[in-house]
C-alpha cells in the first residue's frame, strides 16, 4: 500500500535509521480514533489520553473497510541499467501489490519510484512515511522487520487506484504483515535488483 509503498519501505535499515524512522505506533496516530464502547461509544479519542476520552472502554482505530489480503512485493535495484546503451549508475524501487478485488477478480498494481533529480540517489519517500534511503541494503534489513511497515500509506496514485477498485473514500494502508512468510532474494552483492515479497493486510482508514 500500499504500499506499498514506496509507501512501503520503513523500519529496519540500521540501528541509527530507527531511531529516527516513524515507528507503527507514531504512524498509527495519524490516523482517526475512536471509543469502542462505554458512555463515550464511537466518539473521537487519542490513545493516549484513552482512560479519560474512554472511560470503562478502550481507544480503537476508526476502520472505514474490512481487511483486504493481499501480496506486497518490493524491487530495490542500485544498478538500473540500460539495455541498449549500457551504463548501470542509476537506482530505482519498483512496489507491487497483488489483491482480489470485490468482484473476485485478482488485480496487481504496480509503480516505479526514483529520484528523477539525481537518478543516482536512493528514491525517497514523505518523512513522515519513510526517513531511510530505499536502496537494495534497506530492503535487505527490512527483510528481518516488515512488521515495521504498519500503518505505511500508499503514494497517491497508487492509492487513488485502491480507492477507485474498491469504492472507498479513505486512505489505504498497511495494517499488518505475515512475518513468518518473508521471501527475499538478495542481490546487493551483484548487478541484479534485490527483492523481497510477503504477505500484508489494508484497510481503508481515516486520516486526522
Amino acid at each position: 500500500m500500499l504500499v506499498i509503498v514506496a509507501c512501503c519501505l520503513a523500519i529496519g535499515a540500521g540501528s541509527a535509521a530507527r531511531a529516527g524512522a516513524p515507528t507503527p505506533e507514531r504512524r498509527e496516530g495519524d490516523f482517526v480514533h475512536v471509543c469502542q464502547g462505554g458512555p463515550n461509544k464511537a466518539q473521537a479519542c487519542s490513545v493516549a489520553t484513552q482512560e479519560t476520552d474512554c472511560p470503562k472502554s478502550e481507544c480503537v482505530l476508526l476502520t472505514m473497510s474490512k481487511a483486504i489480503k493481499g501480496t506486497l512485493t518490493l524491487i530495490a535495484h542500485d544498478s538500473v541499467t540500460d539495455w541498449k546503451n549500457g551504463g548501470a549508475t542509476n537506482r530505482a524501487l519498483t512496489v507491487m501489490l497483488e489483491v482480489k478485488a470485490p468482484d473476485g477478480s485478482r488485480q496487481t498494481l504496480a509503480a516505479t519510484y526514483q529520484d528523477l533529480a539525481t537518478p543516482t540517489n536512493p528514491p525517497a519517500a514523505p518523512s513522515d512515511v519513510i526517513v531511510i534511503a530505499m536502496d537494495e541494503e534497506a530492503l535487505q534489513s527490512l527483510s528481518s522487520a516488515v512488521s515495521g511497515l504498519r500503518f505505511a500509506q500508499a503514494e497517491s496514485t497508487l492509492s487513488q487506484q485502491l480507492q477507485q477498485l474498491f469504492g472507498e473514500s479513505g486512505t489505504p494502508v498497511i495494517v499488518a504483515t505475515h512475518d513468518k512468510r518473508v521471501d527475499l532474494a538478495d542481490h546487493t552483492a551483484d548487478g541484479l535488483a534485490t527483492v523481497l515479497r510477503f504477505k500484508v493486510k489494508l484497510q481503508f482508514l481515516e486520516l486526522l
